[in-house]
């Protein structure tokens, strides 16, 4: 005598058209999902420009170095986004500049020497600029 393998007791089709009916739903949502338009995202703040006082951009005529230029204006940003704080020249502030690590003590010596800037230096630690002649007019 053969043995026959025990039979499977028959499926309810009821749960088995609720199954594909819920996994049809879940593909139907995450296709919308994925072709919904960008539209209703909303943009985060970006930053259009950065002003320069009249002063800064006298003295920066006489810099040697482009990297001058890219640290002056990202330090008038920060300075301005700090509220008048001394700002933290990381290597990430180097990086949003678009120079390099050496370039950055550079053009942080050539900022110093033209008087635009303070540099607080400690060892260990990320230098900090004090900005100078940023005053506005009060009325």
């Amino acid at each position: 005598m053969s043995q026959q393998p025990p039979e499977k007791p028959a499926r309810n089709l009821d749960e088995w058209d609720a199954e594909i009916e819920a996994e049809f739903r879940r593909v139907v949502r995450a296709t919308k999902r994925a072709n919904a338009p960008n539209a209703s995202k909303r943009k985060g703040w970006q930053r259009n420009y950065t002003q320069v006082p009249r002063e800064w951009e006298l003295q920066l005529l006489e810099a040697k170095r482009i990297s001058t230029y890219r640290l002056a204006h990202e330090l008038l940003y920060l300075h301005w986004y700090g509220k008048g704080k001394p700002v933290a020249v990381t290597s990430r502030v180097a990086k949003a500049a678009n120079i390099s690590a050496s370039s950055k003590w550079n053009a942080l010596k050539e900022l110093e020497r033209l008087g635009l800037i303070e540099v607080d230096r400690k060892l260990r630690k990320a230098p900090r600029a004090i900005v100078l002649h940023t005053q506005t007019r009060q009325s």
